[in-house]
């Protein structure tokens, strides 16, 4: 039997904005949330392949990729949610990258029923110290950005979250490593959002143990150290949760060991 793999993609209107979707495939939802500075693109290498198995819904943040941040306030879970009753979800998979990973925990907590198991890669944990080295990184990149360096700091970007701090380039993954300095050379051209999110209250890091659904928690060994600290964290509190280390990853599995993450991911989201 042939699977249809035909993308279905436009937009839903919701809590003030409209946002961009992309749906491919059939079966049980998959909702995949994207990094900071990210957008639907990012998933490019996993959206073919999980449609093979699962109905796989893509959406671009508020604020990123074609999604504009909209008016009025917002909570970045309750737009996951808007997106996922625009498409007729009543529960799903999800898995989330870094900022997304924080949007997916927040999610989970929020509406459990929603979620039948859950991905956090990479995932960032609000509240969570950030380590003295990617704070000066993060700040080199701003310094840039404001004096008009916006290749420089598309490529430090790269350097930081692509190849890992202190890493050489990652030459092996030059197509995908060009996407992402694409997706975040976007990012830097759109404006600045000026109206942050409502967060879950009381913070998923005061809670992680209310989340129930099975949990599985990826990190990549040449990432940031306070990320592969909250990789730990996350595995430790979250009942049941499993752990996987890919070696040869920095912060953006998805893209950089595409294959051996899509077969993590697989695996784990077709247990009984």
């Amino acid at each position: 039997m042939e699977i249809d793999l035909v993308t279905q993609s436009g937009w839903i209107e919701a809590n003030g904005t409209r946002f961009y979707y992309e749906a491919q495939g059939t079966g049980e939802p998959l909702l995949l949330i994207h990094g900071l500075n990210l957008d639907t693109r990012m998933r490019e290498r996993q959206a073919a392949v999980f449609a093979q198995f699962y109905r796989v819904i893509r959406f671009d943040l508020r604020g990123m990729g074609r999604t504009p941040i909209g008016e009025g306030p917002y909570t970045l879970y309750g737009d996951a949610r808007a997106v996922l009753e625009g498409l007729g979800v009543k529960r799903a998979h999800v898995v989330g990258l870094s900022f997304g990973g924080t949007v997916a925990q927040e999610f989970a907590l929020a509406w459990p029923e929603m979620v039948k198991r859950l991905v956090l890669v990479s995932s960032g944990l609000l509240g969570h110290p950030r380590s003295e080295r990617r704070q000066r990184d993060a700040g080199r990149i701003a310094e840039l950005i404001e004096s008009g360096s916006r290749e420089e700091a598309v490529e430090l970007a790269a350097r930081m979250w692509f190849d890992g701090p202190d890493q050489p380039v990652n030459t092996e993954a030059g197509e995908a490593r060009e996407s992402f300095r694409l997706m975040t050379a976007h990012a830097y051209s759109l404006p600045p959002v000026t109206q942050m999110p409502a967060w879950l209250s009381p913070l998923p890091k005061d809670r992680l143990e209310e989340i129930k659904v099975p949990t599985l928690v990826i990190a990549g060994a040449r990432d940031y150290e306070d990320f592969l600290q909250i990789a730990d964290e996350l595995a430790a509190r979250i009942s049941g949760a499993e752990k996987a280390v890919l070696e040869a990853s920095a912060h953006i599995p998805p893209m950089d060991q595409p294959e051996a993450f899509n077969r993590l991911v697989l695996d784990f989201l077709g247990r009984k």
